[in-house]
């Protein structure tokens, strides 16, 4: 393994060289921060090199402690490098494909970031607002952060003249000064790995990550997606997001209204409150829904810190979702809108060849379309419930034969680099929403399963919708849509939910078929 260590660290190096020269290139003058870029370039060679030269030398066998191995080498490494490498942990944590001890060691990356120095913070607002000091923008203003996230953190502050509460978001001081540098890396780093192994092109993953900072580091972007996010639900009291505070607003300082609400995973709080947990995750079903299938936008981030659960301000008693941090939001064409509403539809009325037809709109390679029933609703093209272990025995018995076995990395590469970008941010709000439905659940197996039926009704509901209308409703709401669209959505609802009904019932009395995984 040392020769094989040796090579690995020498060719990385070399990927790792380039990338900070290439930021060297820039001209500004300051060494210091190229001298700090090429410090994090070496750890993560390092780390690559040692990952490339574990995998080369590891049986198929010893696979999953080699995973193991090189997952807590890549959290050391993504904690002591910080920033952008701590997001992009937090990325792969969610990332589909990905063997479960990256999942596990990745995603403690969520609650490891340590707060930016206060006074660089300040320095932040200074410059965003022309030499203004922060004590001079509120009337009171908490230097120590009530949160700290990979990007940006989170301050507590009063609004002068109105004494209004506000949360004051800040981008982390020289964020945009390593971003080119520390992307640079991780694209020559992932070429580097492909050399290694051909068959894992992730170049698609360093693509879409620098696309979601571009949209994540500017927060007057973020400002304007969650006064959409507003307009758009405004027929909904159940669902709302922050109000924000222009006059106070920047590209790297967002200020909005404080909410005052629990984590949407927080059971106890919300009881203590008088709140429903039931009546929160039908609300964050249907948000999550709506956004995608009938106004063409989706929130890209939902996990359990991004959505809160309060008392409606005005009607007590009733619950309300706020979701917060709006950077990252997925786009839909038409096209795609479409095809995921037919692809809800037919996975509820059991109609395999409609269910394949959409997957192939969304760019699905054919042996893969199996794929999005099971990611989408954990259903298969026909629309039957997927038994986890009847399904791992299927892939353990293929592989035995030389088919097709569990997906793994290679796979994941080969539906990345085909499908388009904006469904990769999709299916990980679709998985993170889901997950967020089964802790409402109270991890009683009943509540869970009945929560994630009405999960999946609120989408096939919306796909109804999506499929009624003309084109989606951007920021508008469903009120502006003809009344005749309105009525042949009542009408459609239904008789799918009919249709579904009795598919059901027909799947109760015929004994299942293996699933189709391409074997």
């Amino acid at each position: 393994m040392t020769y094989v260590f040796r090579r690995a660290v020498a060719v990385a190096g070399a990927c790792a060289t380039a990338a900070v020269a290439v930021d060297a290139a820039r001209g500004d003058g300051d060494v210091a921060r190229v001298a700090r870029g090429g410090a994090r370039a070496a750890y993560a060679a390092v780390t690559v090199a040692r990952a490339v030269a574990d995998y080369k030398t590891t049986s198929s066998e010893a696979m999953d402690a080699a995973h193991e191995r090189c997952a807590v080498r890549l959290h050391a490494m993504c904690t002591a490098n910080g920033g952008l490498y701590v997001k992009a942990g937090q990325f792969i944590s969610t990332a589909g494909g990905v063997p479960l001890a990256y999942v596990r060691e990745l995603s403690k990356l969520q609650d490891e970031v340590a707060p930016a120095d206060s006074r660089a913070v300040l320095a932040v607002v200074r410059e965003e607002f022309g030499g203004v000091d922060a004590r001079d923008l509120f009337e009171t203003f908490d230097p120590e952060p009530m949160a700290a996230a990979s990007l940006a953190q989170v301050h507590r502050a009063v609004l002068k003249g109105s004494g209004r509460e506000v949360a004051v978001k800040i981008q982390r001081p020289g964020l945009e000064q390593t971003i080119e540098s520390d992307i640079s890396t991780m694209a020559s780093l992932v070429f580097f790995t492909k050399l290694a192994f051909p068959s894992f092109d992730f170049g698609f993953m360093v693509d879409e990550f620098r696309s979601r900072l571009e949209k994540e580091i500017d927060f007057e972007a973020e400002g304007r997606n969650c006064e959409r996010m507003k307009r758009a639900f405004a027929d909904d009291e159940r669902i709302d997001a922050p109000s924000v505070e222009w006059n106070v607003t920047r590209k790297r300082v967002l200020t909005m209204e404080f909410v005052h609400g629990t984590k949407v995973t927080d059971i106890a709080s919300m009881h203590k409150l008088g709140l429903d947990p039931k009546q929160a995750a039908l609300a964050l079903s249907d948000a999550f829904a709506r956004m995608l299938l009938v106004h063409s936008f989706v929130h890209g981030d939902p996990h359990p810190g991004n959505v809160l659960v309060r008392e409606h301000p005005t009607r007590r008693g009733e619950t309300q979702v706020v979701l917060l941090d709006h950077g990252l939001y997925s786009e839909l064409d038409e096209s795609a809108r479409i095809a995921m509403s037919n692809l809800w539809v037919a996975i509820a009325v059991g109609d395999e060849d409609r269910a394949v037809a959409a997957a192939k709109r969304l760019r699905v390679p054919d042996e893969f379309t199996w794929l999005m029933p099971l990611a989408l609703a954990r259903k298969t093209t026909d629309g039957r419930d997927v038994d986890r272990k009847q399904l791992e025995q299927q892939w353990a018995d293929n592989k035995s034969k030389g088919g097709v076995g569990r997906p793994g990395i290679g796979e994941a590469s080969l539906i990345g680099n085909n499908m388009p970008k904006e469904m990769i941010i999709v299916l990980r709000a679709n998985a993170l929403v889901r997950n967020v439905i089964k802790a409402l659940g109270n991890s009683h197996a009943g509540n869970i399963s009945l929560l994630e039926a009405k999960r999946q009704w609120s989408n096939v509901r919306y796909a109804i919708l999506g499929l009624c209308i003309p084109r989606g409703l951007g920021d508008s709401t469903i009120r502006t849509a003809s009344l005749g669209c309105r009525v042949k959505w009542r009408l459609r609802t239904v008789v799918i939910g009919a249709r579904a009904t009795l598919s059901a019932f027909r799947r109760a009395f015929h004994r299942a078929k293996p699933i189709d995984i391409g074997s």
